[in-house]
């Protein structure tokens, strides 16, 4: 197998979290060593822990869980580095009229600066900046 590194799009890391078969079944055929997430992946999981807890305490708890075991999995890739490919991406996705999230933009600027593959189930965005490479793993190939 090919040493192709990934970087996991929020979406991904929930269905990993929420228990997604094929999810995980991709990670580990990969490897953990050749995934990573981005920080701003990494606030979005927190956001989320913390809307959870306004509906009941333990599903906050759970999810501060399940984010501290993704942490132990994963890289978590910082921003500043990447800054280029975010620049790169905005521009492009401005000059043809089709901008998207913020967040998925700086995600996608990282992956596109240190080369790696955007695992998403949002393709939809992801496929509209120029350069990227983009897989979803929420449905099985075999």
């Amino acid at each position: 197998m090919e040493n192709k590194q990934y970087l996991l799009d929020t979406n991904i890391l929930i269905e990993f979290m929420n228990g997604n078969s094929v999810v995980a079944d991709h990670i580990l055929r990969v490897g953990t060593e050749h995934c990573c997430m981005s920080v701003i992946s990494l606030h979005e999981l927190y956001f989320g822990a913390y809307f959870a807890k306004t509906r009941k305490t333990e599903y906050y708890e759970k999810e501060l869980k399940c984010i501290n075991k993704l942490l132990e999995r994963f890289t978590v890739l910082p921003l500043p580095e990447q800054a280029d490919g975010y620049g790169q991406i905005k521009m492009a996705l401005r000059a043809s009229g089709n901008l998207v999230d913020e967040f998925d933009m700086l995600i996608g600027g990282q992956a596109l600066t240190a080369g790696l593959i955007v695992v998403t189930d949002n393709v939809k965005h992801f496929d509209l900046m120029p350069g990227l490479k983009v897989e979803n793993w929420t449905e099985r190939t075999e």
